[in-house]
């Protein structure tokens, strides 16, 4: 079978493995500029004759990619260098870490405090949504003394860093809102409960363009670097949200309070202001205990 594209390859036997060895290949080849077989070998643990088959698979495809430099016996990006795949410069360097590739730049997360998520209290989220059947949870809010008792539909997880929310029906209040998961205390199946379905999830299915621009107060030079650190085209770039998620969404960049009391303008050092200040306010609580104690308004 003659092999033209990586698309070709998912149907072969060990595609798959084939496709990730390739990919190694083109990273490789984009970030450091040169790899060599003996490298290949040791990544993925082959024989130095499978190594040179893959390295031939690449080359068919990609043929002015990578030329073989006599003095090293190794393989140099060419000048006409065209990505086979998308490139992550972060994804590159977590597996450089993750194998022990001293060659790549190490990147380090910043560490935040584990946040709970009952094994028990997923699995009855996700049983609930895949039966819709309704939960009865025992639920924790930091906005009141005891812990509650709520039926809820849950339709999606939101990972939002340290926190993690399920997006869900909440029958107490009537209207779909977030909810902690480490704060559930605990969940059981209430099949008596109609299920609500999220397509009644407004906020959750409607957008709304968010629009960042530099700090007003900064620099010329400052300013240009802003718009090259957001990729920002003609001094903005504009970012489209769920309605449900715009408070978790200028919260992470800090502009949480700068929208919610003022004009979108927070401190320079932020940066960025954003620009629709006005249209995202309603969409907001107006004020009180952190953002994972509050729902969009309905």
């Amino acid at each position: 079978m003659s092999i033209h594209s990586v698309d070709d390859l998912k149907g072969v036997r060990n595609g798959a493995a084939i496709i990730r060895r390739l990919r190694w290949i083109d990273d490789r080849l984009y970030w450091h500029g040169s790899f060599r077989r003996s490298d290949m070998v040791t990544r993925f643990s082959l024989s130095p004759q499978q190594a040179s088959a893959d390295i031939s698979q690449y080359q068919q495809i990609v043929p002015a990619n990578a030329v073989l430099d006599p003095s090293t016996k190794g393989y140099v990006r060419a000048e006409g260098f065209q990505p086979l795949f998308l490139k992550d410069a972060f994804a590159w360097m977590r597996q450089g870490r993750e194998t022990g590739d001293l060659s790549v730049l190490p990147c380090e997360s910043v560490p935040i405090p584990a946040r709970r998520a009952d094994a028990e209290i997923m699995m009855a989220l996700i049983g609930s949504y895949e039966t819709r059947t309704a939960l009865s949870i025992r639920y924790q809010s930091l906005t009141s003394a005891e812990p509650s008792q709520r039926v809820i539909c849950p339709h999606h997880i939101v990972d939002h860093g340290p926190r993690v929310h399920v997006r869900a029906w909440d029958d107490r209040r009537r209207i779909f809102t977030d909810f902690v998961v480490g704060r559930i205390l605990s969940a059981e199946p209430e099949p008596s409960y109609p299920w609500v379905d999220q397509i009644a999830d407004t906020l959750w299915h409607e957008t709304v363009t968010v629009r960042l621009a530099p700090h007003p107060g900064l620099s010329a030079t400052q300013r240009a670097v802003v718009e090259r650190e957001h990729c920002m085209h003609d001094g903005e770039v504009a970012v489209p949200v769920r309605k449900a998620m715009v408070l978790y969404f200028l919260d992470g960049l800090g502009l949480l309070d700068a929208v919610r009391e003022g004009d979108g303008t927070p401190d320079a050092t932020r940066g960025v202001r954003c620009l629709d200040a006005a249209a995202l306010r309603p969409l907001l609580p107006a004020s009180g205990p952190q953002p994972q104690d509050h729902a969009p308004r309905a």
